[in-house]
């Protein structure tokens, strides 16, 4: 690696706006493109807890070095500041192994390691395809999980005309709020902007950066999708519970508490499973929220239309994924709403992210939760959040005149910070956006959006 550092990187505070790992992550992207030096203080000097690297942000960091030839300064895990430097001599693109395996200690998110991977693979080899496989987490608090990278972002960047990208899951990794359990894998196909000659020999040239255009209209709700996630234990709360915390239950209490279960579900033999009961209650509360929602945000179907369209405006619930897992520790829901323009939207929440957590006080048992209001906290969680995504009255109420007229954004408010660098990349490669009606509405931006637009300014100079 060259050892001479450029006279003027340009410095980033890491507190800046939502001053997370997204900011070092993007930051450090953009160098490895461009060859513009950065150095980093106050690394996520925002968090409450532990601030500094993480072993997750370290190795992407490493990885961008090495397949860059860049120079790290600082670069620990804790560590508050560090500098990237990369090579004083921009080469041509350089080649890199077509297999990156990536490998990390904990159950960081393997997806944000990709987030930082991702620019910089697309454009910086002259290989057409790289498998990239990464060891982490892959259901983890603050983090898109698998099956939103499955079924929202990776859809969501063929719209607006990435190359073709798919991920496989080899195994979950879980990490919450309530520790975590194992490791990991999950296995990225890129196909880069390189193609091949007309010979069909070596990738030889660059295709364009494509066009990012997210001016466009969210369009009308035709479908929503659900997955569930959560372990096929018996729903006989009470009795599992005490079990799982080491209390002795008698033989009586564990069939009263089965034939209580069995009354609840109205005389039914065999008790839900909590997988089952998580599967039926996500359907329930989302189609009872869906009826505070105003017809014309959804596409209408014909009437004839199955079973499992919503009564009140005619679109289909399905079950996409469901999935046991192997602790009651291990809860996920998502859901995802399709659009008429081709777009998907998704929230999801992941059990030990919530808010409220039961606590024991020094000396005592921890305090019993029934199973039903884990799994109903969970799903109310993950479907407010879906129907603000939808619709927030209070954002709605406040309307624009014609001549000023603004749009919520195509995506959802997750998808839509990690849209923000390709913006920047198509900008600085001549794209100009098309026009269209209207523009997009600043007031749904998230601070981790605004972030993102931040550095990309101050490493690319480019306004929003």
């Amino acid at each position: 690696m060259n050892q001479a550092h450029p006279p003027n990187p340009v410095r980033l505070d890491g507190r800046k706006l939502e001053g997370g790992g997204q900011l070092v992550r993007i930051a450090v992207a953009l160098s490895a493109l461009t060859g513009q030096a950065v150095t980093i203080d106050n690394i996520r000097g925002n968090r409450t807890g532990k601030r500094g690297l993480k072993a997750s942000h370290l190795a992407a960091i490493q990885t961008l070095a090495e397949l860059s030839g860049s120079t790290l300064v600082k670069a620990q895990v804790g560590s508050c500041s560090i500098g990237f430097y990369p090579p004083r001599e921009r080469e041509e693109a350089r080649q890199i192994n077509s297999e990156i395996n990536i490998r990390l200690p904990t159950p960081g998110s393997v997806f944000l390691v990709f987030q930082a991977l991702y620019p910089y693979l697309l454009r910086s080899t002259p290989t057409e395809q790289i498998r990239l496989s990464i060891t982490g987490g892959t259901n983890v608090s603050s983090s898109p999980s698998y099956d939103y990278v499955a079924q929202v972002l990776i859809p969501n960047f063929a719209r607006i005309g990435l190359p073709p990208l798919s991920v496989r899951l080899e195994k979950r990794g879980w990490a919450s709020g309530q520790g975590h359990l194992g490791l990991g894998s999950v296995v990225f196909a890129v196909d880069t902007l390189w193609r091949r000659d007309a010979n069909g020999g070596a990738p030889g040239h660059e295709i364009p950066f494509p066009s990012v255009d997210l001016r466009c209209r969210r369009g009308k709700i035709s479908r929503i999708d659900i997955t569930v996630l959560a372990p096929d234990d018996q729903l006989d709360t009470d009795a599992a519970g005490a079990g799982a915390l080491g209390t002795k239950v008698s033989g009586s209490s564990r069939r009263r508490v089965r034939q209580d279960a069995a009354a609840q579900l109205g005389g039914s033999e065999k008790p839900e499973s909590v997988r089952e009961f998580m599967e039926r209650y996500a359907h329930r509360a989302l189609h009872k929220r869906l009826k505070e929602l105003p017809r014309d945000i959804f596409l209408q179907h014909s009437s004839e239309g199955s079973s499992l369209q919503d009564e009140h405006h005619g679109i289909p619930i399905e079950t996409h994924t469901t999935e046991a897992t192997h602790h009651r520790s291990c809860m996920h829901v998502l859901m995802v709403a399709h659009t008429s323009t081709g777009f998907k939207l998704g929230r999801e929440a992941l059990y030990g992210s919530l808010g409220e957590k039961p606590r024991a006080k020094k000396g005592q048992n921890r305090p019993r939760v029934d199973m039903r209001d884990r799994v109903k906290g969970l799903v109310d969680e993950c479907v407010g959040s879906f129907i603000r995504e939808l619709y927030d009255p209070l954002l709605q109420a406040q309307s624009d005149t014609p001549e000023t007229a603004r749009h919520q954004p195509c995506v959802d408010e997750h998808m839509r910070d990690q849209l923000v660098i390709f913006e920047a990349l198509a900008r600085t490669s001549g794209d100009k956006a098309q026009e269209c009606d209207g523009r997009e509405d600043e007031r749904y931006w998230s601070l981790h959006t605004k972030t993102a637009q931040w550095v990309c300014r101050e490493m690319l100079g480019s306004g929003e």
